[in-house]
């Protein structure tokens, strides 16, 4: 239908073909250049020339089990080829991320404090009270008769004993298992702790004062219940850290492949990248300038300037840990995110237990880390968007403990309990070898993308598979196209940016309604079927069954008391409540009114609201939202 459009101009002249102005999206998605009128649409010049001479010269037999390009080819004799063989559409792009990993409440030290310290967890509030209890491990120096959290006394230096005590006889026992009784003995106990004490003797050790508040842990998660050292919490909370749960500070940001770079792109001089080993570009020049195209080392790391930062803290964290704590020289030495560059981090992902070794050569404004696809892929990532934690390899070896992990299924992952100081292409997973090493793309590989061939089959483009086991697996990878800057003038997404959840939708629907590949009718249903409704579904459901928090101490209820108030004496509140339960409803209203998704999705966004009303009864009047005024 639309070839037969353009096969019927309104008028033909020497240098000019005239159309109706209701074939201009045809030209649109052709890419033709094109003058607009008040009722027609000109080509002029070469574009003129072109559909003419293809087109027009010649009459041309529209037959209707060709392809376009077929019944152009036939009636020019020109053989004219598809742009592209196949295509796929998906739904691709994640907001990157980069960020501290926290624990969920942030913490500075892996102490358990139970409910003594409120709120906030604060160790500083519960050393406060007459006498401070937690479950803890077993150790007592027996010279000072005191229970201490390390192996040697922190009073008079002897080296610390477990005790081990049978809760059943409450024999004292040598060993962690009760002959008499056959039964394995808990090494830690509920016991009372001098945390005052222990932490102005911390104070007095670093030299740092403590500042409200000092957070610790509800409760530790280890086996043993073995806690840290407070020195370390104290050193972390004056340098703005937080601990994770084996004891490592960390950083989270988004994996990006990476082969090649510019030293312009990520800000290191040319006389440090010499120092690191980069002498010369890809074309074999000596390095000299910042423009010059270098292949990125294979366990080299570009990390997010803001992940630098963070890392410079750790640093000093650690030198002062290493001076105060352990009375050993500093290591880092660090003033700025330029001497962090040269040193070493760990790469980990989530769901492994084996730290990557990468260094450290330069940082970016976005918030992803780059290194090559073999590093990535020694992390077990595919590098599609997701995002894995980096840490100081000093902090690792100094700081981490597999005794603070939990003894749960699950609770060794997420932790470095090896480390891989090599990476080697041929242990790297299959994808990571399935990626072109060439300069160009030959005309071969172009042939048999229009015959279909599968990837497997295409022999004409070298792949790192080809390379493995020879000493080219590591280097002289090169690429078809290049790029002026590593990252565009946006270092990042307008996701990532964006406040709420309401402007985030709204402007994924704006984008949609401009781009006309893209059906905003079927992104609206989809998004109120799978986002929406659940959500406001699950949080109606969350209602019924939550629970209700002390506003003083934080214990929680899974049923309000008789007496209607806490333990301690003070307010019960809900966990969940009205506007968090109904958020999304009156974006789903208008949605539904806005776009037609069918009478079933209307139906159902209107049950939701008599449910809601029939829970809650219904309100008086609606609050606007913002994007109610578009």
């Amino acid at each position: 239908h639309e070839l037969e459009q353009l096969l019927s101009p309104i008028k033909v002249e020497e240098e000019k073909i005239i159309y109706d102005k209701k074939i201009k999206p045809i030209l649109e998605k052709l890419g033709a250049p094109h003058d607009v009128s008040a009722d027609n649409v000109i080509l002029k010049e070469i574009e003129a020339e072109i559909f003419y001479q293809l087109l027009l010269s010649n009459p041309i037999k529209i037959v209707e089990t060709d392809s376009v390009p077929q019944i152009i080819s036939s009636g020019t004799g020109i053989r004219i080829k598809p742009k592209f063989s196949a295509s796929v559409g998906v739904r691709i792009g994640r907001p990157e991320k980069a960020a501290a990993r926290l624990m969920k409440p942030p913490v500075h030290t892996l102490f358990p404090i139970g409910n003594k310290g409120g709120m906030t967890r604060d160790l500083v509030k519960a050393s406060m009270g007459s006498e401070f209890y937690c479950n803890i491990f077993n150790r007592t120096c027996k010279n000072c008769n005191i229970p201490s959290i390390s192996i040697k006394c922190q009073n008079c230096g002897t080296k610390t004993t477990i005790e081990h005590t049978c809760s059943i006889c409450r024999s004292v026992l040598d060993a962690p298992f009760c002959q008499k009784c056959k039964k394995k003995v808990p090494t830690y106990s509920f016991k009372p702790f001098p945390l005052k004490d222990r932490i102005l003797a911390a104070q007095e050790k670093i030299g740092v004062r403590v500042q409200e508040p000092f957070k610790g842990v509800m409760e530790l998660i280890n086996q043993d219940r073995i806690a840290e050292p407070l020195e370390k919490g104290l050193i972390r909370q004056s340098l703005d850290l937080t601990v994770f749960k084996d004891g490592t500070v960390r950083y989270d940001a988004t994996n990006s492949p990476l082969t090649h770079f510019k030293p312009a792109w990520i800000g290191t001089s040319i006389e440090k990248l010499r120092e690191l080993g980069y002498d010369s570009d890809i074309d074999g020049n000596a390095l000299a300038s910042p423009d010059q195209t270098i292949e990125i080392k294979m366990q080299d790391v570009i990390i997010p300037l803001e992940s630098g930062k963070y890392l410079v803290q750790t640093c000093r964290y650690i030198d002062t840990e290493l001076i105060k704590f352990y009375n050993k020289p500093a290591f880092y030495d660090v003033k700025n995110t330029d001497d962090l560059i040269g040193h070493l981090l760990i790469g980990l992902a989530p769901h492994t237990s084996v730290g990557i070794v990468g260094r450290i050569i330069g940082y970016t404004e976005t918030h992803v880390c780059f290194g090559t696809p073999n590093w990535h892929s020694a992390k077990r990532r595919d590098a599609d968007g997701d995002a894995d934690s980096i840490m100081l390899l000093m902090d690792s070896l100094l700081n981490f403990s597999r005794l603070f992990l939990s003894d749960k299924i699950g609770g060794l992952m997420d932790a470095p309990l090896l480390i891989q100081p090599v990476v080697l292409p041929h242990e790297s997973q299959p994808q990571a070898h399935n990626f072109e090493v060439v300069k160009k793309l030959p005309l071969e590989f172009f042939e048999d993308t229009i015959s279909a061939k599968k990837s497997s089959e295409v022999k004409s483009v070298e792949i790192i598979k080809t390379r493995l086991e020879t000493e080219r697996q590591f280097y002289d990878y090169y690429f078809t196209h290049t790029t002026s800057a590593l990252v565009t003038s946006r270092s990042r997404s307008a996701y990532s940016t964006l406040g709420s959840m309401l402007d985030k939708f709204d402007m994924q629907i704006r984008n949609a309604e401009l781009i006309s590949a893209v059906d905003t009718t079927e992104i609206v249903t989809n998004v109120i079927t799978t986002h929406l409704v659940p959500d406001i579904i699950g949080n109606l459901r969350a209602y019924g069954r939550q629970k209700f928090r002390c506003t003083s101490c934080g214990r929680k209820y899974r049923r309000t008391p008789l007496l209607q108030h806490c333990v301690c004496g003070n307010k019960l509140i809900q966990t969940i409540t009205r506007p968090s339960i109904e958020k999304y409803l009156r974006l789903a209203k208008r949605l539904v009114e806005k776009y037609d998704v069918g009478p079933y999705l209307k139906g159902r966004i209107g049950t939701l609201e008599d449910e809601i009303n029939l829970v809650f009864g219904k309100r008086s009047g609606d609050q606007l939202l913002l994007t109610d005024y578009n």
